[in-house]
């Protein structure tokens, strides 16, 4: 849980962070309790204000970049009836086939924007129908993170924003709104889902409940602020064409602007609604990139975290400086971030995490080295599926915890071939959603107008030509290595295992 204040002017006075939980009840299964990420959000919003040293009368509105495709069952009062369900939650996979069997894969893009997959809430609103339909019945309305958090701030019947609903997956991305084929078709009633609203408008107020529980004051305007992607995406000024945003946080992946709706040929790609209104946006989604290497961090790195801890430092910063320790190429390993699934452009939800080449040779430095290469190789995939479309890619921005370090941010230029751009705000998202919030009080006449505010070129790295060929190399055999494994089912006999 990320939080942070910005003045009018685009620059960021306070930033706070909080981890929280995450629960697998099951191997596929991933979920998140409500009210510890409430706590958390409570925790960081009282911080924020405290650092930043302002009255919280001083604060004009209040906005939110949430995950997408995350949901909630909620009752007629508003209530959550189970945990939030996780978009890395894969028990759906027989209910994707069902989707398959009803819509057919290549109609289902065709309206969704969406590959069939379980990333999306769709089929886990099917697993929910056919598992639980006692709960089905009881569920007034799926809502989405978003819409959660807003109805815990005051917001009254909160709504779904576009940039963020489509992840629900019954979305008509064309028309922008909840699609009859698709509701009808799977039997879904179209009152269960949420109402739709634009980015950047201005819902309710906080209450006073939610005013005691944060410390924000009651009656401040709350926003609705799109997905974390798209704000990121705004975060970092791609408003226009010809801009492409690359996000390492939990997930990733990249975001280029459209001004109209585009599909990729073959699936790869996804198109959904821009928070900039009346604009879309192609985007290639990693299922667990950065959660990857918080794997590791948490799992194989307890010494680097008790010295960062002792030393007052980032454990991420330790583990930077051993994998900058290893060569391009971290001594023949090959990392593949799999641990969720394989996201765009092979949308293949069985697939594993892989790190393969280990000798007695091998040093965590070279593990440390292969896991960020390996996520930078997992993205380029995604650059390689638009460059097929004919989109022109000059320079990617970077944001998320990746941006956060210089010598990630080299290994990204050098592995795509393009310079990586660092803004003055590295969280962009934070930035995205407080565009929003300024658009929602009219601060701004449109995001557009909010990232010329927001958006600072800070630092430009380079692509390296004497690394470049050798990162074409490992990108051929990450392609290989994948598709020997999938074509061969060595995931789904490592999953019946």
């Amino acid at each position: 849980m990320k939080a942070a204040l910005f003045s009018p002017e685009g620059h960021q006075t306070a930033y706070c962070y909080k981890e929280y939980g995450v629960v697998y009840p099951n191997p596929s299964w991933v979920e998140q309790p409500i009210e510890s990420m409430w706590d958390a959000q409570c925790e960081v919003t009282k911080q924020l204000i405290c650092q930043s040293g302002c009255s919280c009368q001083d604060i004009a509105a209040v906005a939110i970049s949430s995950q997408r495709a995350t949901f909630a069952p909620i009752d007629k009062f508003g209530n959550p009836l189970t945990d939030f369900i996780g978009w890395q939650d894969a028990r759906s996979i027989q209910q994707c086939d069902f989707i398959k069997k009803t819509i057919g894969s290549q109609r289902y893009y065709e309206i969704a924007g969406l590959p069939v997959s379980p990333t999306a809430a769709l089929s886990k609103i099917l697993w929910i129908k056919e598992n639980n339909p006692g709960l089905f019945d009881r569920t007034a309305t799926f809502g989405t993170t978003q819409s959660v958090h807003l109805h815990q701030l005051g917001v009254e019947n909160p709504p779904s924003d576009l940039a963020d609903a489509g992840y629900m997956g019954l979305l008509d991305v064309d028309q922008l709104t909840w699609s009859s084929e698709l509701l009808d078709g799977l039997g879904i009633p179209l009152e269960k889902m949420p109402k739709l609203v634009n980015s950047g408008e201005c819902v309710g107020e906080i209450s006073s409940k939610a005013a005691a529980a944060t410390g924000l004051a009651a009656g401040i305007p709350v926003v609705t602020a799109g997905g974390d992607l798209q704000c990121g995406g705004a975060g970092l000024g791609i408003v226009k064409p010809g801009t492409v945003s690359l996000g390492i946080g939990s997930g990733g992946g990249i975001l280029i602007y459209l001004e109209s709706p585009l599909r990729h040929p073959e699936i790869g790609l996804n198109c959904q609604p821009h928070v900039v209104r009346g604009s879309w946006e192609m985007e290639g989604i990693c299922l667990a990139s950065g959660a990857s290497f918080k794997w590791y961090r948490d799992v194989l790195s307890q010494m680097e975290k008790e010295t960062a801890n002792q030393r007052g430092l980032d454990a991420y910063d330790l583990l930077n400086e051993a994998a900058a320790k290893s060569a391009p190429g971290a001594g023949g390993l090959l990392f593949m971030p799999a641990l969720a699934g394989s996201g765009a452009p092979h949308w293949y939800p069985q697939a594993q995490g892989v790190l393969l080449g280990l000798t007695l040779a091998s040093n965590k430095n070279d593990i440390n080295r292969a896991i960020l290469e390996g996520i930078c190789l997992e993205i380029r995939a995604m650059i390689e599926a638009a460059r097929r479309l004919g989109i022109q890619i000059d320079e990617v921005r970077i944001w998320g915890g990746a941006a956060k370090s210089a010598f990630w941010n080299q290994i990204c230029a050098n592995v795509y071939g393009v310079p990586a751009v660092k803004t003055a705000i590295p969280e962009a998202g934070l930035a995205g959603a407080a565009i929003c919030a300024g658009v929602g009080i009219g601060l701004y006449r449109d995001v557009v107008e909010g990232a010329e505010h927001f958006v600072r070129i800070e630092e430009r790295f380079e692509p390296d030509p004497a690394v470049r060929s050798r990162y074409d190399e490992m990108f051929d055999l990450y392609q290989t290595i994948y598709h020997t494994l999938k074509d061969n089912r060595v995931f789904e006999r490592l999953s019946m295992m």
